[in-house]
């Protein structure tokens, strides 16, 4: 009994200070990415990363590994920082659609956490840890370790957000199976789509944030290759995973008033009676609007939004690629 009540005090003190820390303190996301910055320039320091030797590390170039440096600390920056941005924002959605979907939010989601961050460890070392690292981390090799390091943070910090949003589109997913619809009015419909749109801007600032990686004008696929592999499908998950549910009901909800017109035009008068030929006219007129009713709940101005947040990630590649070949041409002048 003792245990049990010691247990779950202290479960309830680790939820009001996940609860103080991601949805009320006003610092929380600059001061989260600080203790980053300064773990990653004490491990960098602690184990030589800094004055390594690029090519004993598998670098092609001390600039690629500064490179490499940069992406290990600004990427679980963004990422963490971010996520406590979007939990707020929604949370800011839900308060304004239901209440216990305000909580399930607030609610550290434990489960999905583990697994994310077990995901991202996965993925790292399934994808981007070669076996000639893992030689090297075995043997003792200090820079080596903190590449290890630094590689596992950034895609446990990966699989960890990740983890917790897809959480919460499922939060907004469940919700969708019940709220009250109107399929000619769906501007109340509208934050089930905006709550994945942040998620879709945090994955397209990490794509470019990865641009980092050219800081030696070397433009190298391989690089992106294994971060475009997650991206693609998580942002298209996070966007429409909250609305999911909504759209089902609005392809139904549409097939039944398609069939219902349908019927009324087929069982019309045919005659050329002022009366008949004004029914039927509006029967033809209700069937057009009804198959222009959009299913998604997305208006136009969060279609331009992304679309222009997909051209980010390709704009930053290739201007990588551009500065690359000027200074190839430059230097071979």
């Amino acid at each position: 009994m003792i245990w049990l009540f010691v247990n779950r005090s202290s479960e309830l003190i680790t939820i009001t200070s996940y609860q103080y820390f991601a949805f009320h303190w006003r610092h929380s996301a600059w001061v989260s990415a600080l203790l980053i910055l300064i773990f990653n320039a004490v491990l960098y320091a602690y184990t030589g990363l800094i004055d390594a030797d690029a090519s004993t590390l598998g670098f092609a170039s001390q600039m690629h590994l500064i490179g490499m440096m940069l992406l290990m600390t600004l990427l679980p920056m963004w990422l963490l920082g971010c996520f406590i941005v979007t939990q707020r924002h929604s949370l800011a959605i839900a308060r304004r659609l239901d209440a216990n979907l305000a909580q399930s939010i607030l609610d550290f989601p434990w489960r999905q956490g583990l697994v994310g961050f077990g995901g991202g460890l996965a993925y790292a070392f399934a994808f981007n840890v070669p076996l000639y690292q893992v030689d090297l981390v075995l043997a003792g090799n200090g820079p080596m370790i903190s590449v290890f390091i630094g590689q596992l943070m950034v895609w446990t910090c990966v699989g960890f957000l990740l983890a917790i949003r897809l959480y919460v589109g499922k939060q907004f997913y469940n919700l969708g199976k019940t709220i009250k619809i109107s399929i000619f009015d769906q501007s109340s419909l509208e934050p089930f789509a905006r709550v994945g749109m942040l998620d879709v801007v945090i994955v397209v600032g990490g794509l470019a944030i990865a641009v980092v990686q050219s800081i030696d004008a070397q433009f190298r696929i391989e690089n992106y290759g294994t971060a475009f592999l997650v991206a693609l499908p998580a942002g298209a998950a996070l966007l429409v995973r909250p609305m999911w549910s909504l759209h089902k009901r609005l392809v139904e909800r549409k097939k039944k008033l398609l069939a219902e017109v349908c019927l009324q035009i087929g069982t019309a008068s045919e005659h050329s009676s002022t009366a008949d030929m004004a029914v039927l006219e509006s029967l033809l007129q209700r069937r057009d609007r009804i198959n222009t009713i959009p299913t998604w709940p997305l208006d136009v101005a969060i279609w331009q939004r992304l679309f222009f947040y997909v051209l980010i990630p390709p704009l930053a590649w290739s201007g990588a690629a551009m500065v690359e070949v000027a200074i190839d041409k430059f230097l071979g002048l």
